[in-house]
């Protein structure tokens, strides 16, 4: 706060002398004569003003009493500074007092590290920790002691053991780099092998379905062809009638069935006391056929007198001989004969019986695939087509058997085209299966400094992943993966994915300030919240390690993760390792506070 004039009427020489430079006895008696010379007085440091700035502090130019604020160039007499008044409104002519409340305080520190307070805090009466020298506290209220000697010493040690970490770190992940160029060399070497591979595949396929396309477009002719025979139509009718015809069989023996079944319900029934002659004949001469008696329904001796009551009445309780003999079919049951009725016309043609195995009758030149590798059959199989399709077109043979499988349909392709089929199968397989190895390798290839880090030091930590326990969780990261948080018992949740280094966007990858942050999200959504998600503070260590989690806002978590990968070497170091580990860490530059 400003102070008033009243204040200050204690005199501007005697305050000069007060808080200017050491030999403060003949500097007041000198500056209240007013009788110093320009050049004298401005070589002298008022208090609280930095080193680098004693020359802003000289009368201005031209003159030896009058000075000119900092900032907002009010004219002041030089005797001004540092009065216990604040004239300036930018508070520059009180660097040394707390008349101002908007100037700043320059504590020296010698041992320590410079630093800079609010000059209210000036003489307040409380020996401020940033002051380590105690200079803020110079008017003898309170005595502060002097500890920057033992407060350099402890800082110092604590930059070297920094240092010492920065280094063993660096040279880890020195060995990240290497193994990350290793692991890409290795890649890319399998890459190339990949696609020399996938070349001869691509080729293989292209061989084998042309000799698919082939073997298909033979048997597609010579199908043709035998079906353009009068006896492969004429097969066909008979087919046709055969079915017609077991199919009529089993309606007549199911009617017979019927007819028999009416005969013996009236044969059971019928009163010879009636004395009705026809009926009576039409009875005998139906269980003379029931009984398939020779002579084909003529009653027997004993027929002559119409069977009792009794007699008529089990006649349908003896087995009925002829209608047992009409049904059985013999040689040929009704199977059989759908069976013959269904066989493949182009297998009757080619003389198989379906019965038998295809290979009995097939010669030698339709069976040498048996002994032969499979990847050579296709070739083979498209030879013979070749070869049979010439001696056809010139006459030599007259008809050709190709084998198809047994009781096969004419849907059912022939052998040597199931067999270039299975080998296009199995060559498209191989293909399909190349290419997605490939396009794996390939996308590990690439090191992209956004995710894999500037020289490719992530690369290495690809799948490494660190935990720790926190209270009923565990919490886990996974470097360029994932953050997952796992309660004791229960199902783990997602807190994010790996998305970018450096979400405040204020730096670039060419900076090591790049690295030190990464942003995690897209995470399980929060009941009635945002989907989880993870600011992940890097720090520089020798172990990589899970050092702090917590839920700075509903569902956006903060991790302080350490690892090797961010211990960067000095930038000498970067441009030449041959200086890597010479000579001691450079001075710090001086701390300032926040102002």
């Amino acid at each position: 706060m400003r102070k008033s004039k009243a204040t200050s009427k204690r005199g501007r020489a005697a305050t000069a002398a007060l808080v200017f430079a050491p030999a403060a006895a003949t500097v007041a008696l000198l500056l209240a004569a007013s009788s110093i010379p320009p050049t004298a007085a401005g070589s002298l440091a008022p208090r609280g003003v930095a080193p680098q700035d004693v020359a802003k502090y000289a009368p201005k130019l031209g003159t030896t009493d009058r000075w000119q604020c900092l900032t907002t160039g009010e004219e002041i007499p030089h005797v001004a500074i540092n009065d216990d008044y604040c004239d300036c409104a930018d508070g520059s002519d009180e660097p040394g007092t707390s008349a101002c409340n908007n100037a700043r305080f320059y504590c020296a520190n010698e041992g320590h590290i410079p630093a800079y307070i609010l000059s209210s805090r000036v003489n307040d009466g409380i020996c401020d920790p940033e002051c380590c020298d105690g200079s803020d506290e110079y008017d003898a209220k309170v005595q502060c002691p002097d500890t920057c000697g033992k407060m350099g010493k402890e800082y110092r040690n604590h930059m070297a053991q920094q240092e010492n970490t920065r280094r063993a770190g660096a040279k880890i992940r020195a060995k990240y780099i290497s193994d990350a160029k290793k692991k890409v060399s290795a890649l890319q070497a399998d890459a190339a092998k990949l696609t020399d591979a996938l070349a001869r595949a691509r080729d293989a396929e292209a061989k084998s379905k042309a000799a698919l396309e082939y073997a298909e477009n033979a048997d597609k002719e010579t199908t043709a062809r035998k079906k353009a025979m009068p006896l492969y139509g004429t097969l066909t009718q008979f087919q046709s009638a055969l079915h017609a015809l077991s199919t009529r069989n089993s309606e007549l023996t199911q009617e017979l069935e019927q007819l028999t079944n009416l005969l013996d319900d009236l044969a059971k029934g019928y009163n010879p006391n009636y004395q009705d002659m026809a009926v009576k004949g039409a009875v005998m001469a139906y269980a003379s056929w029931r009984r398939d008696n020779a002579g084909g329904g003529a009653p027997d001796a004993a027929g002559d007198e119409a069977p009792s009551e009794g007699h008529a009445g089990g006649l349908a309780d003896e087995p009925a001989a002829r209608l047992e003999r009409l049904k059985n079919p013999g040689e040929w049951p009704v199977d059989k004969v759908f069976e013959l009725a269904d066989q493949d016309v182009l297998e009757l043609m080619d003389g198989i019986d379906s019965g038998e195995k295809a290979g009995h009758d097939a010669g030698l030149l339709f069976r040498i695939h048996e002994y032969l590798p499979d990847s050579v059959v296709p070739y083979f199989e498209a030879f013979v087509d070749t070869l049979l399709d010439l001696l056809l077109k010139a006459n030599i043979i007259s008809s050709v058997k190709r084998v198809r499988p047994a009781g096969a349909s004419a849907d059912i392709v022939p052998e040597n085209v199931s067999r270039a089929r299975e080998a296009y199968n199995k060559d498209t397989s191989e293909v399909r299966r190349l290419e997605s190895e490939l396009a794996t390798k390939q996308a590990g290839v690439g090191l992209s400094p956004e995710k894999f880090g500037r020289e490719g030091e992530f690369k290495s930590l690809e799948g490494t992943c660190v935990e720790r326990p926190i209270a009923e969780y565990v919490y886990e990261f996974c470097f360029g993966g994932r953050a997952t948080q796992k309660p004791r018992n229960g199902a783990h949740v997602s807190l994010g994915s790996f998305n970018r280094f450096n979400p405040e966007n204020n730096s670039s990858p060419d900076q090591d300030e790049y690295y030190s942050t990464a942003i995690y999200d897209n995470g399980q959504r929060c009941w009635n919240g945002p989907d989880r998600s993870v600011f992940v503070n890097l720090v520089c260590d020798t172990k990589n390690g899970l050092l702090d989690v917590f839920e700075a806002e509903k569902c956006i978590y903060s991790m302080t993760v350490s690892t090797p990968a961010i211990c960067f070497p000095p930038a000498a170091e970067a441009a030449d390792p041959a200086k890597a580990g010479a000579g001691d860490a450079q001075a710090a530059k001086p701390h300032r506070d926040e102002l």
